[in-house]
């Protein structure tokens, strides 16, 4: 999604990788198992950002328009879903990329956040985000319309790849309510108790009221239902040739956040 203002709000220093995140090191190192990941993650990427005839293209002009991007699921696909989504903001265009957090799709990659960013060593901002309706999750009823609730997003910084400085939460409520009219944003820092209480709430209400598997909350390879992302990519030639891992190596890459040539068909 494309949207405006983000080099007036969040330009300046881009939040650069996390030096201190062991998975991060892993992806973003200089050896022959970093370059390995880095290539299944950008294959990745290049098979989940390719332009189909499947693309949905449109403009938001209201907030109908971005609960249409946020409804799903088997007992009521057409509502606004209690979902937790990864975003980042990309640094390579300033778009606002994100998926749905338990998605069985992104099952076998090392980041989410570093997919949707494409590798880049730096994103303007990373996190993660949820739909609630005001006064919470554990307070509403699905006896009501959608259309009748004052809903909210609460965003964060969870990215433990990127690891974004939390003093820029001010300026990222800021962008997306500029951006999103009619929603009342709060962005909570990672440790933020408030910020677990909701995500909590959320997806308690899934469970409980949409049918919803404790599984789905996180790419989980049980889901059989869904061919993943990785195996798309593999299947559709997406990927370059494996480079061989020097034995010393060896044990590291096989015990490390598995590439795509790792994952089972």
């Amino acid at each position: 999604m494309r949207i405006r203002g983000v080099q007036s709000y969040l330009g300046g220093t881009p939040q650069h990788w996390n030096t201190k995140y062991a998975a991060a090191q892993k992806i973003f190192g200089a050896g022959p198992t970093s370059m390995a990941v880095r290539s299944s993650i950008q294959a990745g990427h290049r098979m989940l950002y390719a332009r189909s005839t499947r693309n949905g293209f449109g403009v938001i002009e209201k907030p109908a328009d971005v609960f249409a991007l946020l409804t799903g699921g088997r007992a009521a696909p057409h509502r606004v879903k209690p979902a937790v989504y990864t975003y980042v903001i990309s640094t390579d265009d300033d778009t606002f990329r994100f998926s749905e957090t338990g998605a069985a799709f992104f099952v076998d990659f090392a980041s989410k956040h570093a997919l949707h960013a494409n590798c880049s060593e730096t994103v303007r901002y990373s996190g993660e985000f949820h739909p609630r309706p005001a006064g919470g999750w554990e307070g509403f009823d699905d006896a009501r319309s959608d259309a009748d609730v004052q809903w909210e997003l609460v965003i964060d910084n969870n990215s433990g790849t990127y690891a974004p400085d939390k003093t820029l939460l001010p300026k990222l409520t800021q962008l997306l309510e500029y951006n999103f009219p009619g929603f009342k944003v709060f962005a909570l820092d990672r440790e933020d108790p408030e910020l677990e209480k909701s995500r909590e709430a959320c997806r308690k209400y899934a469970l409980d009221h949409r049918a919803v598997a404790p599984t789905e909350l996180q790419p989980n390879p049980q889901q059989a239902d869904e061919e993943t992302l990785s195996h798309k990519a593999s299947v559709g030639g997406w990927l370059l040739p494996k480079k061989r891992v020097p034995d010393e190596a060896t044990a590291e890459a096989e015990n490390a956040v598995p590439s795509l040539e790792m994952l089972p068909a």
